[in-house]
């Protein structure tokens, strides 16, 4: 296992199931290091200037190996960083080497997460919702049911910077608004892929969230800062016309 100047990496598999690495040596694990930092950094540049994660509870929703947790081990030393994911063996890796200071908890494929309500003051999901087919109002609406009153949730979507690659057609956000694509495509192919409009975000997601700050761009995909709202909805509410 190659090693970096603070902690140890995944076994290449499960550093593989995040990112494509160039290779299983070292220079590929620099790869997966050098992303999780740009990543933790990306997120706390979207945060508002005086948000003070000291003591707070964060939840990391598809964690992985802990590509990007890794990155938070201050804030889980001075409050508590979990994550949570469908695949075992990356939850069982993150408890075996990086805990403590993080923690990690098995997630099922549809909610509920094994928290109790407004347990967290920030969530954050990367590269998740890009691949959510058929429950992903579900998912977004456990997210704010863990969350803190006014707590954060940063969520990545694709859309603009994806659409030729994935769909073969050129970017239409009027038209596009929520597409699944490839709903049956197992995930050791990529599993299904979802495009989003920024307009159907803001329109549907800023049902449940008020809508903080976007970062149009980190590594092809459109960030997004929400805050929970103090409402109660069902899946069908949030996604009604």
């Amino acid at each position: 296992m190659a090693e970096s100047s603070e902690l140890p990496y995944p076994p290449f598999d499960l550093a593989n199931r995040v990112l494509r690495l160039w290779s299983d040596d070292l220079e590929g694990f620099v790869e997966y290091e050098l992303i999780g930092r740009e990543l933790a950094a990306a997120l706390r540049a979207l945060l508002p200037e005086d948000t003070d994660l000291d003591g707070s509870r964060i939840l990391d929703f598809g964690c992985g190996a802990g590509r990007t947790m890794r990155r938070l081990r201050e804030e889980a030393r001075r409050g508590e960083v979990w994550g949570v994911d469908i695949d075992e063996p990356s939850i069982h890796w993150i408890r075996e080497n990086l805990s403590p200071p993080l923690r990690a908890k098995v997630s099922g494929v549809d909610p509920p997460l094994d928290f109790e309500d407004g347990s967290f003051d920030l969530a954050y999901a990367i590269s998740v919702f890009t691949h959510l087919s058929g429950n992903s109002a579900q998912w977004l609406l456990e997210l704010h049911r863990v969350l803190k009153p006014g707590g954060l949730l940063m969520a990545s979507y694709m859309g603009e910077w994806n659409s030729e690659a994935i769909a073969g057609e050129p970017w239409d956000p009027d038209r596009i608004g929520m597409n699944e694509l490839f709903h049956s495509r197992p995930w050791e192919e990529g599993g299904p892929m979802v495009l989003m409009s920024d307009w159907w975000v803001d329109e549907h997601w800023g049902r449940a969230f008020e809508i903080v700050a976007r970062n149009s761009r980190v590594r092809d995909q459109t960030w997004v800062l929400l805050r929970r709202r103090d409402v109660e909805l069902t899946a069908d509410e949030l996604l009604a016309p």
